[in-house]
């Protein structure tokens, strides 16, 4: 257990350390302008592949711990359902991207629904295989899969940039090609294993039933583990729609330095989980979480304070003087990342409580309000109010995790277990 969490929060670092350095890199040679429109791009893809999914990639990892025999089916009707997700959403998309995309040119539109159309495949294929891998404890295969994806990219990106070829196409091309090379190893490892496992059994690997019951799971577990600030990303989608490339590239700029107080709480989110699911008693569980809720606070205060004295200078040496605009945009989601990791640490101390309802809750009314603050702010502040609505979303749900936290406790230590309506485990 200790080294599957050691690979996954020492993978999670790494990939958030790549994702700084490339996103530096683009952001440096593109521009505003055109980190702008790259992330118009990617996100409307991500959204796309993100709500397409349906949960399977939840529902295969627990199929796969749970029905060993079974792995090769999960493959087989995983293929099958990427087909028909490919089809329909790649139709979908062509119906909606160009637009979507209108305020930013036609061409922009067209490139959209061509990176969809590659892209779907490759991620939903590399998604499904991996998830087989994660479920059957490989954690080494299942990281190693996970980090290539932005290790190729900066590769590929540092061979553009050397060439003298950074442009949005190239860059979009250079994610597609990660992406298959992330495909490739995915289904690498993973065929052989089931090939294997066929040798012991006579089952086919097409099946209804299992195709149904994962069907099932996953579109409950997507709807329980949406996050769509973080997952979503709608504050990019709604400045998108509302304004210029060039403001958008501002935007992503400031989200990039602010994500990585936020990918803390899920690095040490990854651990609180099982350390407090191993704990003996409802003391020694409240004790970890107050232990990593003060690393969370401690780390996500110091940075913000940084940030606060020296956002325009952080600005300047990182990305470049064009970037200093998002001076006021970095403080607000610097601010916004340490709730959101707060938020992250307790919501899964909570689920190794057995207490899963509480993120799924928070999540919910986080989202509520923080839209009716993009409604309200982003036609008026434009992309700062895209900021000021994903600060309201997190300080929301952090708001309702602490209710229920001090809910818990008292039931927890007042009668002896944890227990909540709705917190049964899955």
């Amino acid at each position: 257990m200790r080294r599957a969490i050691f690979y996954t929060t020492g993978t999670q670092l790494l990939i958030q350390l790549i994702g700084l350095g490339t996103g530096v890199l683009v952001a440096r040679l593109l521009g505003p302008d055109g980190r702008g429109a790259l992330a118009a791009v990617i996100s409307w893809t991500s959204m796309f592949a993100y709500l397409g999914n349906l949960g399977l990639p939840v529902a295969i990892t627990y199929a796969s711990a749970r029905y060993p025999m079974q792995r090769h089916q999960l493959l087989g009707n995983a293929t099958v359902l990427a087909a028909c997700q490919w089809v329909f959403l790649g139709l979908l998309g062509w119906l909606v991207l160009p637009g979507a995309l209108a305020g930013h040119g036609a061409a922009l539109g067209n490139l959209a629904v061509l990176y969809l159309c590659a892209y779907l495949p490759l991620n939903l294929l590399t998604l499904y295989a991996n998830a087989i891998q994660q479920g059957a404890g490989r954690y080494a295969s299942f990281n190693a899969v996970r980090v290539s994806v932005p290790l190729g990219y900066a590769l590929i990106l540092l061979g553009l940039w050397m060439t003298h070829h950074i442009r949005v196409t190239t860059v979009v091309t250079a994610n597609l090609a990660s992406n298959a090379l992330a495909a490739i190893l995915a289904l690498s490892l993973t065929v052989p294993m089931l090939l294997r496992l066929c040798r012991q059994v006579e089952t086919r690997w097409f099946d209804r039933k299992s195709l149904r019951r994962e069907l099932r799971y996953g579109v409950s577990a997507q709807l329980g583990t949406l996050q769509p600030f973080t997952g979503l990303r709608i504050d990019v989608l709604a400045l998108t729609l509302l304004v210029s490339t060039h403001d958008i590239g501002l935007y992503i700029a400031a989200l990039a330095a602010a994500n990585l107080i936020r990918a803390q709480g899920f690095a040490l989110g990854q651990v609180v989980l099982p350390e407090i699911a191993k704990c003996g008693n409802a003391a020694d569980q409240w004790r970890v979480l107050r232990r990593f809720l003060l690393l969370a606070a401690g780390g996500g205060t110091l940075a913000t304070v940084v940030v606060m004295f020296w956002a325009v200078d952080l600005l300047r040496l990182v990305y470049g003087e064009a970037f200093t605009a998002a001076a006021l945009m970095l403080k607000i989601l610097c601010i916004a990342g340490t709730l959101g990791a707060l938020y992250r640490v307790i919501a899964d101390g909570l689920r190794g409580m057995g207490l899963p309802m509480v993120s799924t809750i928070a999540e919910l009314v986080g989202l509520t309000i923080g839209v009716v603050t993009l409604i309200v702010c982003v036609p008026t502040w434009g992309q700062e109010g895209a900021a000021y609505g994903v600060l309201a979303a997190s300080a929301t749900s952090l708001c309702v995790a602490v209710w229920m936290a001090f809910r818990a406790r008292r039931i927890a230590l007042g009668g002896g277990e944890v227990a909540m309506s709705g917190g049964a485990s899955t």
